[in-house]
């Protein structure tokens, strides 16, 4: 599913190439059958919970996730901003950012909340390894598994995005 036309206007051309662009892992410029089955979990799950920015696309025929965002602790916005960047914690805080904690208010809503966000975390290259609570198990940098904590405060009025490797 290759999408060529770079220059066109049309709004449905546009919003088709940012998907691939956002769920071409290999960046081949074409989606392989693995791709897009990333992209339809994505989609239905963002249908099911209502958080119709979960694929990670800004378009005005994408529908906005209703909740209010919540921060990003200790991240560097110019490397969330920078695709490049593809240290496994950026990967991660470019997905968190499109996803409300409204709904988590105990560690088993954060667990739920972090379960419909494996595909897109699978298909940005985060090798998720288990979810417990508000925490993730994933392959680190270096290929080692490492638990990160990635809700702050769970069920609070200051649940917060964070990273923080339970290992240090």
């Amino acid at each position: 599913m290759a999408i060529s036309s770079v220059s066109s206007t049309n709004p449905l051309d546009q919003l088709a190439q940012s998907l691939v662009q956002r769920f071409d892992a290999n960046q081949d410029g074409q989606l392989t059958t693995d791709e897009f089955t990333s992209f339809l979990s994505t989609f239905l799950n963002s249908l099911s919970t209502g958080n119709g920015n979960a694929l990670g696309i800004s378009s005005g025929v994408a529908n906005a996730n209703a909740g209010p965002k919540a921060a990003l602790e200790g991240y560097d916005m110019g490397k969330i901003n920078d695709p490049s960047n593809t240290h496994v914690k950026y990967k991660f805080g470019r997905i968190a950012q499109n996803y409300s904690l409204s709904s988590v208010t105990d560690k088993a809503s954060a667990e739920a909340l972090l379960n419909s966000m494996k595909p897109q975390m699978e298909a940005s290259g985060i090798n998720v390894l288990d979810i417990k609570g508000d925490k993730i198990q994933v392959k680190d940098d270096a290929g080692q598994p490492a638990w990160i904590d990635v809700i702050r405060a769970t069920g609070s009025s200051n649940t917060g995005w964070q990273w923080l490797d339970t290992r240090y």
